[in-house]
C-alpha cells in the first residue's frame, strides 16, 4: 500500500502526540511538529506509510532525545493484558471452535494501537469481537489452511503491538497444539507501542515460538529494510499470519500467500482493502472493522 497525501497529516498528529508524552512545554511540542513538517515535502508517496515512518520517528527521537517514548505505556498495556488473559483463555477453551474464538480476540487486541489512537479501550473491543461481523471474512480459508498443515510445518506470525501480543498467545496456543513449528517476528527497535524482543520475552511468547526481530524499527514489515533472518523465515514459511494494520500496509502487495488479521483504523487503509477485495467501500469506512483477509493474488 502506497502512502497517501492524507497520511501526511497523520504523521503530524502522531508527532504532536509523541511530543506531549515527552514534554509538557509548548515550545518543545512546536519544535517536534516543525521538524516533521519540514520532512513532509520529501516523503516518498511510492513507499508504504510504515516505511516512511522509519524516518519520521527517527527525527522525532532526535528532536525529543527520547528514543522510546511509549516505553511505560507498552509495559502497562502488557500488564493489563496479562491480567485479563486467564479469563479470556478460559472463554476460548469453552467455545465451540477455540481457534475461531482465539482469532477474534487476537484481532480485537489490535485495537491497542497508539499510532492510530490517543486512547485505547481494549475491553470494549473484546465485547464487540464476540459477535461482530467481519468486514472481510476469509476465516474459513485460514482454518482450512491450518487444518491441512502437517505436523512440523513452519508458521511465521508477524506480531504488532504491545498488549496485543499477549492476546496473540491465544492463537499461538491453538497452533502449538497442532504440532506446528512457530516463529514470531517483532520489531527491531522502539517505534510507537509496537512490540520488541524485550516485550515478547516479558510476555512469555518464547513458550510458544522462537522469537526473531525484523531488524528495523518500523511499524510494519517493510521487507526492503528487514534482516536476512526475517526474510529467510518469510520465504520458507508454510503459512504467514500477519497481525495489524501496519503489517498489512507493508505487505498487502507482496507476492506470496499471507493471511492478514487486523482492525482497519483509517480511511486510506480501508479504501486500499476495498480495492483489493472488491467490497463496497461503505462496508469499510476505516472505523475499527475486523478483518481476516486472504487473496490468491499473493500465492507464489
Amino acid at each position: 500500500m502506497k502512502t497517501h497525501s492524507d497520511c501526511l497529516s497523520c504523521y503530524l498528529r502522531q508527532a504532536l502526540q509523541v511530543a506531549k508524552i515527552c514534554s509538557d512545554r509548548a515550545a518543545d511540542h512546536r519544535a517536534v511538529v516543525d521538524a516533521i513538517d519540514a520532512l513532509l515535502p520529501d516523503i516518498d508517496l511510492q513507499q508504504t506509510p510504515p516505511a516512511n515512518a522509519i524516518r519520521i520517528y527517527g527525527r522525532i527521537a532526535a528532536v525529543t532525545g527520547c528514543p522510546d517514548p511509549y516505553r511505560q505505556i507498552k509495559r502497562q498495556s502488557n500488564a493489563e493484558a496479562r491480567h485479563l488473559l486467564p479469563l479470556i483463555r478460559e472463554e476460548v477453551r469453552r467455545s465451540a471452535v477455540p481457534l475461531v474464538a482465539a482469532v477474534r480476540f487476537a484481532i480485537a487486541g489490535n485495537s491497542i494501537d497508539y499510532g492510530a489512537f490517543a486512547a485505547v479501550d481494549a475491553e470494549a473491543a473484546f465485547a464487540r469481537c464476540r459477535s461482530a461481523v467481519l468486514a472481510v471474512d476469509h476465516l474459513d480459508l485460514l482454518l482450512d489452511r491450518i487444518c491441512r498443515l502437517q505436523n512440523g510445518s513452519r508458521v511465521l506470525y508477524l506480531a504488532d503491538n504491545c498488549g496485543e501480543i499477549v492476546y496473540d498467545q491465544l492463537v499461538l496456543e491453538c497452533l502449538q497444539e497442532r504440532g506446528l513449528d512457530l516463529t514470531v517476528a517483532v520489531r527491531g527497535g522502539p517505534i510507537i507501542n509496537d512490540a520488541s524482543l524485550e516485550d515478547a520475552l516479558e510476555c512469555g511468547l518464547d513458550r510458544y515460538a522462537r522469537l526473531i526481530s525484523s531488524g528495523v524499527a518500523c511499524p510494519g514489515t517493510s521487507l526492503a529494510h528487514c534482516s536476512d533472518e526475517l526474510l529467510d523465515h518469510f520465504d520458507r514459511a508454510d503459512l504467514v499470519i500477519s497481525k495489524g494494520q501496519g503489517n498489512f500496509e507493508t505487505l498487502s502487495e507482496v507476492h506470496r500467500d499471507i493471511f492478514f488479521l487486523l482492525m482497519v483504523k483509517c480511511r486510506v487503509a480501508a479504501c486500499h482493502l476495498a480495492d483489493l477485495t472488491g467490497i463496497d467501500q461503505r462496508l469499510l469506512p476505516g472505523e475499527g472493522e475486523m478483518v481476516v483477509y486472504y487473496s490468491p493474488q499473493h500465492e507464489l
